[in-house]
């Protein structure tokens, strides 16, 4: 089953669907190339190794959120008060647009 593209367009990334994502592609590249499925997996390969770049074993939890730099305000009022002070963010880069993983 097609999973949907991932961009540095969207508010909220999943981590989760990021590296189900970039299984699928490279399963899908295993049976006919497209340039539009390399170089969205050579964009999504990027932000995975700089989330890696950023997290370690004690803060990278599987089903983390990135999110996109211009919603990260409306995405904080949406926590209760106690994970909005709890909260603790690390910038990523994705394709040149800012993201921040929650821990």
């Amino acid at each position: 089953m097609e999973s949907k593209p991932i961009t540095n367009t969207a508010d909220l990334v999943h981590t989760d669907d990021l590296f189900a994502r970039i299984k699928w592609l490279e399963q899908e590249l295993n049976y006919r190339c497209t340039d539009e499925y390399s170089e969205e997996l050579k964009a999504l390969k990027s932000l995975a190794r700089n989330v890696e770049n950023i997290t370690s074993e004690h803060t990278y939890q599987r089903s983390a959120e990135l999110i996109r730099d211009g919603y990260l305000p409306e995405y904080r009022k949406g926590l209760d008060e106690a994970a909005r002070g709890n909260a603790k963010f690390s910038s990523v880069d994705f394709d040149g647009v800012t993201y921040w993983l929650r821990h």
